[in-house]
């Protein structure tokens, strides 16, 4: 692995865990067995290594949901491929999760995310809008559905330490996550039949 990415793949685990304030550059190059230079080396600062985490999270993120709204096929299963997707990729990036989370209640970089969820958010939204004109108005509004859908998806893994109270089990494991998968697109079937109505 190349150093620039042994840096990255250390400072993406402890912003997850500890945030980056909390962070060090020490921290990073001991996790990374690499020294502080290198880190200023690729990246010239720790907010400058923050935000290359941040950016590529964004830029495969995207690149997947673009992916799977963009396939052959009903709208139907391009909605419910997205959903899939967006799920696989939470669970393949925990630590995304946290480091959004914590931008989104008030860091520094929230604007930055704001700035590269928004154009995923206007893609779904217009599919959307063209392909259920119901969804233009009242309490189907495609805005109300893609933040509800949003909400639910997120919901799951930001407090899977609170649900893990309730399901009196691990929410993390594969199995849950694919029973929380499972209901979500029920549900969106469910929702998007109304739609077609």
């Amino acid at each position: 692995m190349q150093t620039r990415d042994r840096i990255m793949e250390a400072a993406e685990q402890l912003f997850g865990d500890v945030g980056f304030d909390a962070t060090s550059t020490r921290m990073i190059s001991e996790s990374s067995s690499t020294n502080k230079a290198l880190i200023h080396y690729h990246f010239r600062s720790k907010e400058g290594l923050f935000l290359a985490v941040l950016d590529r999270y964004f830029e495969v993120l995207s690149s997947k949901l673009q992916g799977a709204i963009n396939i052959d096929g009903p709208i139907t299963a391009r909605l419910l491929n997205l959903i899939s997707v967006y799920m696989d990729f939470l669970e393949e990036n925990i630590n995304y999760i946290r480091i959004v989370q914590r931008e989104i209640m008030g860091g520094k970089n929230m604007e930055r995310v704001i700035k590269h969820m928004g154009p995923i958010f206007e893609i779904i939204l217009k599919v959307m809008a063209d392909s259920y004109p119901r969804a233009q108005s009242g309490n189907f509004r495609v805005e109300q559905l893609t933040i509800s859908f949003y909400g639910m998806v997120i919901t799951y893994f930001t407090c899977s330490d609170v649900i893990k109270e309730f399901l009196h089990g691990d929410p993390m494991s594969k199995e849950s996550i694919q029973e929380r998968k499972n209901h979500l697109l029920a549900m969106a079937q469910i929702i998007l039949k109304v739609l077609e109505e």
